[in-house]
């Protein structure tokens, strides 16, 4: 079957994300930002299939995903590289010949501190090791090279990589910025060229055997760390046209070379990793060593161009890189003979110089001294500490080194073992007394028990851990698992030096076999971020698939929101106690489950049916735990003790009414059970003679009941026969028929395969193994009168809009019909054989869409279709990798979740008609459109910015503050990140545009006085309750005793403090001041006002005004409060725009702005300086009106103004009409303030006009859109 090459998805759907894939089977590598090594500086780089993703330690989210490896995709070609330039063209020919052999696997990654590059190991997929390096540019692929040219390349594979810091290397001067020369040339000294800080790796290479691997666990990835970082950069530029002659030798013996290395079993390859390049600097092979085959390496502290090598049979040597010897093959394991130590697995450095641990594949860790090989003990993990005698295998190592460690006198060693427990081991000696050790164990060499074992973590990564890593400084640990799709950070804080999960992030063990959004089928609340509703939308149910019996809650929006439906409490103690696993107390495996929200708040929303298992279990999705009775008869025994249900009776489908009262059950057997879901109790049957529920009933009526008496007395008096006597024969014929129709209305010993329910809860639809569709009486249980209705072939899925009240059946040969309820007839058929458009396998699920128009069908065959429903048309057709198994479709039909085959995660693909606009054919598709996966979303990069802005804010603000009085646009910094939007201008002058600012900053504006109002205190405050006898208290004093002086003029200012009330609470406008205090007075006035614009930089001071005529100076009583807005105003007025103050009130709150306005002016008191201001506010208005930009804002000020001004304004246009006024007013002052009240007055009614304008303007569009859609209604 050919497929479409696009590669930007189907006709409706494209790729958006990948939710609940956590890690891999393949170790991630560690990368320090700043040189403290904590946690919240830490980032980690996980390999997933073809892509690797970039986790911050402190909330375990991701913040960098990478692209695809190309070889993944069959249409893509790496034509469009740089590198093809140069010899690395024949590789990507190899890589895309590759391609159409399933792909691309990636089994490491790397990055630098800065995360500005990463390298990575890959191959093609079922491959034992990697081949090839690929260089990544924070996401984007920039350089592949492959690593081993010889002939048996399956045979050969990278085993371990080893960061060994940053060095300088020369760029060429003839190539551009972003190549380097041949390999020859590559690290000669070019003093006239540039140099670059390159990322120098040691990739140690392998041939791979059968005898290697037939034991073997899993390979664990370990990058060495180099504490004498500068003094080897300063060792490898000293050496550097050394290396380069010795690279040169070697690539003109290459004949040679291979001749010899086909004799050897290991090569370690030395990798230059810069900005724009890779290059490969030597290879160091063992020729010295034939029968070495490298399984792990390290980098020893202090070792400068050496690493250490362990092999596949236990060997472990020293390698120097630069000189290409070996310089020490240790002989400490080959002492002890009677230990069998197998693969070395791991090695990793300890807090120790000199000092390595060793892990092996038999479960033995050894401390070794690798300056002087001795071995100085070892740390066994056998059948009575790990409880399995099986894959001991040691695969993670991980020392402590924390200052409460230190404190508490231990030294823990954390241990990753195959059988997925973790081992805490204290390192300390302990004392002589060994009497709770073995005979076996005395008979061992007593420094090999002579530590602790603090604790051991059972079954912490089930399948096997992967990695561990404690934080420098602190007493975390890092972990991952070979097979738990998961990452768990434990802390250590107790007292007995046990862990405790502090956070992780989880998925699914087992590809998941069922998926549902939450409240989906019956309409739940939609996610809306405009008016905070609930997002029940964005999350998916999903159950695991075998192997897997767990129910997880998956958020597509965040992360951090995924959770793990708990089973029941106290589990982890059951288990404990019965010595059993706490999985093997869970459940069976989910194979159904139906929600329904109109009960969620009282009960259990949530019942799923399990595998091979006749109970019913109800959930509550709020409290996230099994939570109400199990349903089940009240024969059936709850204990797995006792005789458990038969088989006939085990489920098979389920659905709940839309009350969310009922559960209804299908059985095996046919028959469908009937239960309350807040009770647990049974609630009868269908047919209704499956259970003796109605005999109960009818023994427990009430005495005295009309019908049954009149029965006994027509059995006593034998009545009822004279009237079967009378009755006629055509009568008993049809009753005959209509008895035997009712026997064949029922699935006898025919599973039940789909259940549903109408939305007013008056039928019920079944539909069997048997072919057989039945619609029964919700109320009464009986059939209904045309039941049973024969389906062309069996029924193996179904699915109900309870809207259209169509029923979409999916059937045993491929195709599906549509079943409409309110006609009892089949109306549709998708995917008939006799068709061209059809599954060529069976139908996994299906579903409808939000508005019933839209049919999804999943097949094995791996393919998915999308029906349209009026036309009976295939309208798209995708193609997987993998065979899709489960299918949901959100609420808003916005997105469509999908679990394949073999796939931890759950791939989520968005419509695209929803954003674009998208042309049906009117022939279904040709071919289908394969379909990529989609990646995973990098969720923490927005948090950066959003701090970055906010940090900025508050800068600006601090800037403002401190130049208040040096009024430019860039000490305001006005600009708009201070609106934290971008600038909306109008596609055209005149038209209307929002501020796009959030609704509570100009909502809040009309309903002050209602906060104001709530947040009154309820009484006066009180005195202190008197202080407990340790506390004195006392009155508050000052701290340095006053003099009699100090007393006086105290006494004064207090004196001058009430004068100077008194005078701003008189009538009198203006205070004559005595000539020979005037000098003493305006000093102090300046000094306080001074000290007031220092200490708050807010206040605005009155300035004093001379008489023209020289009269005496005048001074205002009150040092008035003026806001910035007051400053920007005046500002603004030289600018001649006003639109430095709407991004000013724009970064405030509601609050702030009611102060701005209200401090413009105090009253008519202050109409002598809050009257321009009155006047400058009312022209920014006037302009923001007429403009028409920031509508709902503006408008939102302006009624805050008029609320606050409005007394005011009119006080002014009263005086006006007055002949006289109440204080007298010189001719000059007359004729200005006059003149100031007139142009208020006439701004105002400008204002009014324009504000009317475009209001008019607004409500008449508005008008006009209502009829047309009420005019288009009415057409349709």
């Amino acid at each position: 079957m050919s497929e479409n090459s696009s590669n930007d998805g189907s006709i409706l759907f494209q790729p958006h994300r990948t939710v609940g894939l956590i890690s891999t089977a393949q170790p991630y590598t560690c990368s320090h930002h700043k040189a403290s090594k904590s946690h919240i500086d830490t980032f980690i780089t996980v390999p997933l299939q073809e892509r690797f993703v970039i986790y911050k330690c402190d909330s375990l989210k991701p913040v960098l995903v990478s692209e695809h490896l190309h070889g993944t995709r069959k249409s893509k070609t790496l034509d469009n590289f740089d590198s093809t330039k140069s010899s690395v063209a024949s590789n990507d020919e190899m890589i895309h010949s590759s391609s159409s052999s399933g792909g691309e696997k990636m089994f490491g990654a790397l990055s630098d501190s800065s995360l500005g590059i990463t390298v990575t190991t890959h191959g093609y997929k079922g491959r034992w090791s990697a081949n090839y390096v690929t260089l990544y540019k924070r996401n984007k692929i920039i350089d592949t090279r492959m690593i081993l040219h010889n002939k048996n390349m399956k045979s050969w594979g990278i085993v371990n990589v080893l960061n060994l810091g940053k060095s300088k290397f020369p760029i060429s001067k003839e190539s551009s910025s972003n190549d380097f020369k041949q390999p020859q040339d590559d690290y000669e000294k070019d003093e006239g060229g540039k140099f670059e800080n390159c990322l120098v790796l040691a990739m140690v290479c392998a041939k791979h055997s059968l005898d290697d691997h037939s034991a073997d666990g899993h390979e664990v990835e370990i990058v060495g760390d180099d504490t004498d970082e500068e003094e080897e950069n300063e060792e490898t530029d000293d050496d550097s046209s050394s290396d380069s002659s010795s690279s040169g030798s070697d690539s003109s013996r290459n004949d040679e070379s291979m001749t010899k290395k086909e004799s050897c079993r290991g090569e370690i390859v030395i990798v230059i990793a810069s900005r724009n390049k890779l290059f490969i600097k030597k290879r160091v092979p063992l020729h010295d060593l034939p029968n070495f085959t490298p399984s792990f390496s390290m980098h020893p502290h202090t070792y400068i161009n050496k690493i250490l090598i362990g092999s596949t049979k236990g060997d472990m040597i020293l390698l120097n890189i630069r000189s290409g010897k070996v310089i020490h093959q240790f002989s400490c394991f080959s002492k002890s003979k009677k230990q069998k130590h197998g693969k070395i697995t791991v090695l990793e450095q300890s807090p120790a110089v000199d000092t390595v641990a060793v892990g092996t594949q038999y479960g033995q860790v050894h401390l070794v001294n690798i300056r002087m090989d001795v071995q100085l003990f070892t740390l066994y993990h056998d059948s009575k500490s790990s409880g399995n005698n099986k894959n001991l295998g040691i695969t993670s190592l991980s020392f402590r080194t924390d200052a409460a460690a230190l404190e508490h006198g231990i030294a823990p060693l954390a241990v990753g073992q195959m059988n997925g427990s973790i081992s805490i081991w204290d390192l300390t000696p302990r004392s002589d007394d060994d009497s709770d050790l073995d005979d076996d164990q005395k008979s061992r060499s007593a420094n090999d028990y002579r530590r602790t074992l603090l604790c051991q973590m059972q079954n912490a990564h089930p399948g096997g851990v992967c990695n561990l890593n404690y934080f420098a400084q602190e007493p975390l640990l890092l972990s991952s698992g070979i097979k738990s799709n998961s990452l768990v950070m434990h802390i250590f804080d107790n007292p007995n030096h046990t862990g405790r999960i502090l956070r992780q992030r989880a998925g699914h063990i087992s590809p998941p076999s069922l998926i549902r959004y939450q409240y989906s089928s019956n309409g739940g609340v939609l996610a809306s971020m405009t008016d905070g509703t609930d997002a029940a939308s964005c999350q998916i149910l999903s159950c695991g698939g075998k192997g897997d019996s767990s129910l997880r809650l998956f958020s597509t929006a965040r992360s951090i929101l995924d959770r793990e439906f708990s089973q029941g409490k106290g589990l982890v103690k059951k288990a404990r106690d019965l010595g059993l696993e706490k999985a093997d107390l869970y459940l069976n495996e989910i194979i159904g489950l139906a929600t329904c929200e109109s009960k969620s708040r009282d009960w259990g929303d949530m019942v799923t049916i399990h595998k091979n298992h006749a109970m019913a279990y109800v959930w509550s999705t709020k409290r996230k735990a099994q939570s109400g009775p199990v349903l089940r008869q009240e024969d059936w025994n709850v204990s797995a003790m006792k005789v458990q249900p038969p088989k006939s009776a085990h489920a098979s489908s389920i659905c709940i009414s839309s009350c969310g009262n009922f559960a209804i059950i299908g059985t095996k057997c046919g028959v469908i059970y009937k239960y309350n879901i807040q009770s647990g109790l049974p609630r009868g049957s269908f047919p209704r003679d499956a259970t003796d529920v109605d005999s109960k009933v009818n023994r427990t009526k009430i005495v005295g009941d009309v019908n049954r008496t009149t029965k006994l007395l027509e059995r006593s008096l034998k009545i009822h026969k004279l009237h079967e006597k009378e009755k006629d024969m055509d009568i008993l014929k049809a009753e005959v028929k209509l008895k035997a129709r009712l026997q064949t209305a029922r699935h006898n010993n025919a599973e039940v395969t789909g259940l549903a329910i109408d939305a007013l809860n008056k039928t019920l639809v079944s539909v069997g193994s048997d072919s057989k569709l039945i619609l029964w009486s919700f109320s009464t249980h009986a059939p209904h009168r045309r039941s049973p209705i024969h389906l062309p072939s069996p029924g193996t899925k179904l699915v109900h809009a309870r809207d259209s009240d169509l029923l979409a059946i999916a059937l045993e040969d491929y195709s599906t019909i549509l079943f409409d309820c309110s006609s009892l007839s089949i109306v549709r058929r998708f995917g008939a054989k006799a068709s061209y458009s059809c599954h060529t396998g069976p139908i996994t699920d299906l579903a409808f869409g939000p508005d019933g128009r839209k049919l999804f069908t999943s097949s094995i065959d791996g393919t998915l279709r999308v029906w349209d429903v009026p036309t009976n048309t295939c309208v798209d057709w995708m193609s997987f990798a993998s065979a899709p198994t489960s299918l949901a479709l959100s609420s808003t039909g916005e997105f469509l979740a999908t679990t394949h085959q073999g796939r931890l995660g759950l791939s989520l693909w968005c419509d695209r008609s929803f954003f674009q606009t998208v042309h049906l054919g009117i022939k279904p598709p040709p071919k289908p459109y394969h379909m990529d996966e989609p990646a995973a979303v990098a969720e923490d990069h927005n948090d950066d910015d959003i701090a970055a802005k906010v940090m900025e804010e508050n800068a600006t603000t601090k800037r403002f503050a401190s130049s208040r009085f040096n009024m430019n646009d860039k000490n305001l910094g006005l600009d708009d990140s201070a609106l934290g939007r971008d600038s909306l201008t109008p596609k055209k002058d005149g038209l209307i545009t929002l501020s796009g600012l959030p609704a509570a900053h100009w909502k809040n504006l009309f309903h002050l006085e209602l906060v104001k109002e709530r947040n009154k205190p309820n009484e006066a405050p009180k005195k202190p309750p008197s202080a407990p006898f340790f506390l004195q208290w006392r009155p508050s004093e000052s701290m340095n005793p006053k003099s009699d002086g100090d007393v006086e003029g105290g006494e004064e200012k207090e004196k001058a403090d009430k004068d100077e009330w008194a005078a701003a609470w008189s009538d009198d406008e203006v205070e004559k001041i005595d000539e020979s205090n005037n000098g003493q007075d305006n000093m102090e006035s300046t000094n306080t006002k001074r000290k007031l614009e220092s200490a708050t930089n807010m206040s605005v001071d009155v300035h004093q005004k001379v008489d023209d005529v020289g009269g005496p100076k005048k001074k205002s009583k009150v040092t008035l409060f003026r806001s910035d807005l007051a400053t920007i105003l005046e500002k603004c007025s030289h600018d001649s725009s006003f639109d430095a103050v709407t991004k000013h009130l724009a970064s405030m709150g509601p609050s702030s702005i009611d102060v701005a306005f209200s401090t413009l002016c105090h009253g008519m008191h202050d109409l002598e300086d809050g009257l321009p201001l009155l006047r400058l506010a009312s022209m920014w208005l006037l302009e923001a009106c007429q403009t028409r930009q920031n509508y709902e804002v503006i408008n939102a000020y302006l009624h805050r103004f008029l609320h606050i001004h409005a007394a005011t304004i009119a006080g002014v246009d009263a005086s006006l009409h007055r002949d006289k006024t109440s204080r007298p007013i010189s001719d000059v002052d007359e004729n200005f303030t006059k003149h100031q009240r007139l142009e208020l007055i006439e701004i105002v009614k400008e204002l009014r006009a324009a504000q009317l304008s475009s209001t008019e303007k607004l409500r008449n569009k508005l008008q006009q859109s209502l009829c047309l859609l009420r005019h288009f209604s009415r057409i349709v």
